[in-house]
């Protein structure tokens, strides 16, 4: 793990995705937070005061999780289907997102396509996970503790499916963190499933020979991020629908 951690730092040097993911908070100011992936609690504590938050995760370790926020106990798949986001949040769409639960392709897609029903026009999704280490961490079964299954392939897939969406990748550590705005809550993503199992046999080789044209990054700077979070960027930095070979 230790000697992952210090690979990924000198990969992509500077503050870590907790400090981009706060830095986030600062600028949006949401009044609604969703969280999926809850882990330790870490990503938890750059909610701000006065925010709505709300994490998922089928294990959280509660004891480090900052008081006032709501858990469920439940995989992100178990949690759409038992419970009406809309409901808890009484009726109010969600300004801030981070996906950061089970990591694979698929999952994160379901987890994108579940939480864009609810999002706000202007609101961001954080996707973590997409600038895979190497191609051991980046398997799709686990084999080490240090891991982003191949959660990396959502870029590219909604690059190409989805190029009315505006998506960046903040270069920070321990594997970049891509934002996306621009969402059609009344979208049709069934539409989306019958692709899936081209990208799903996609491998690391694949990320590295076609990553020039479909990851747009931003460096590591809470300025490049600001300008990303501002209304005014979302036509200028959209995408203009990357085709990635599939299998």
């Amino acid at each position: 793990m230790a000697a992952h951690d210090a690979a990924a730092a000198r990969a992509l040097p500077g503050p870590d995705f907790h400090h981009v993911l706060q830095w986030i908070h600062q600028i949006a100011k949401p009044a609604i937070y969703v969280e999926i992936g809850v882990h330790s609690g870490g990503s938890l504590t750059a909610v701000l005061p006065g925010t709505f938050a709300i994490g998922i995760d089928p294990e959280p370790r509660e004891e480090f999780i900052p008081p006032g926020i709501q858990i469920y106990r439940l995989t992100s798949s178990e949690f759409f289907r038992k419970h009406d986001l809309s409901s808890i949040l009484g009726g109010r769409a969600v300004d801030l997102a981070l996906i950061d639960g089970f990591h694979l392709f698929e999952q994160a897609l379901e987890d994108f396509c579940n939480l864009e029903r609810y999002m706000a026009p202007e609101g961001i999704m954080a996707v973590h996970d997409t600038i895979p280490l190497n191609r051991e961490t980046s398997s799709r079964q686990r084999v080490t503790e240090f891991y982003t299954g191949d959660v990396w392939k959502i870029v590219p897939f909604l690059s190409r499916y989805r190029p009315e969406l505006t998506m960046t990748t903040v270069l920070t550590a321990p594997t970049g963190l891509t934002l996306i705005r621009g969402f059609d809550p009344a979208y049709r993503h069934r539409q989306l499933h019958r692709h899936i199992a081209g990208y799903r046999d996609l491998d690391f080789d694949d990320f590295v020979r076609y990553r020039a044209q479909f990851l747009q990054t931003i460096p590591n700077l809470r300025s490049a991020v600001e300008v990303f979070c501002q209304k005014t960027a979302v036509q200028s930095t959209r995408l203009s629908g990357v085709v990635m070979p599939s299998r």
